[in-house]
């Protein structure tokens, strides 16, 4: 069966569907990762109480606009987080899958178009987690870039594009050049990291599935985009991150890891993952657009 035989309606519907579902597991991890927890066991249970969901009670994004933002077994509230993850990482599944199966190249089978589909989309996930991870905690895990680097490096002679040299050479170049001059270099420069190990990593990552002119994209943008934002932060007074010093989760403190994975805008400490995470996602789903509409700006 080919892509171009599946009618369009069907295919987000399905990508909805599987991306919502899965976003409710992105949910858990961004959740557990951190806390040094498994995301296998325990089952869902309240962070409140500790009680069993329910299965009605755990349907993506439905359940936590029915239960009104409240766990039902003892009324403690629940992030708005939950249903923002599902519906983004839904709303990532149908991009995605508009692009690699409703636009496939003529000829194109389903099931090779499929697989590519789940396959960006375990990238897209990655990115995700290490988003939300890196805007509450200031790290990035170990368990989403560098299984989702192998993935990426192992699949790419079966990928489109962009081939298996742009993805080592990407993956490799990416982590050297960040790890070496922002992490290594700057601590002996300025005593201090200028970005985090997760940082590089994360770029590993990005570079294994985008190649190196995702990874040099990602960068630029990443860059740029942090530095619109930390602008706007300075001049409105708001905080450039959360207070991690210390927690305490279900009566135990966690203190902050030694070494949070950040950069830093003078003195300021700055999340660097949600920028790089964006600007892969903006080259993944429209990158080629990008580069167009950006060196036709400068040819005027």
């Amino acid at each position: 069966m080919l892509a171009a035989e599946v009618a369009r309606w069907f295919v987000w519907l399905v990508a909805f569907a599987w991306g919502a579902a899965w976003g409710s597991f992105f949910n858990v991890a961004i959740y557990r990762w951190p806390r040094g927890m498994s995301v296998v066991r325990p089952p869902s249970h309240c962070p409140g109480c500790g009680a069993p969901i329910r299965a009605w009670n755990n349907v993506p994004i439905l359940g936590w606009l029915f239960l009104r933002g409240k766990a039902s077994c003892c009324g403690s509230a629940i992030s708005p987080r939950y249903p923002l993850v599902e519906l983004v990482t839904a709303i990532l599944c149908v991009a995605i899958a508009e692009l690699w199966v409703v636009r496939a190249a003529p000829g194109t089978l389903l099931l090779y178009a499929t697989i590519e589909t789940i396959l960006y989309f375990v990238f897209a996930g990655g990115l995700l987690i290490a988003t939300f991870v890196d805007l509450e905690w200031m790290e990035i895990p170990d368990e989403v870039s560098l299984p989702v680097a192998a993935l990426g490096l192992m699949t790419a002679p079966f990928r489109t594009e962009p081939g298996l040299w742009s993805s080592a050479v990407g993956a490799g170049a990416a982590y050297l050049f960040v790890q070496l001059v922002f992490v290594w270099g700057y601590e002996h420069i300025a005593g201090r990291r200028g970005m985090g190990e997760g940082d590089s990593k994360l770029l590993l990552m990005i570079g294994a599935f985008l190649g190196w002119k995702g990874a040099l994209f990602s960068v630029v943008a990443g860059s740029l985009q942090g530095l619109v934002f930390t602008g706007f932060a300075l001049l409105t007074g708001r905080k450039l991150t959360p207070d991690i010093e210390e927690r305490v989760i279900d009566g135990e403190v966690i203190e902050a890891p030694e070494a949070p994975d950040h950069s830093r805008v003078g003195q300021l400490k700055l999340p660097f993952g949600p920028f790089l995470a964006l600007a892969a996602l903006e080259y993944l789903l429209a990158g080629d657009a990008i580069l167009s509409w950006y060196f036709g700006l400068l040819q005027r």
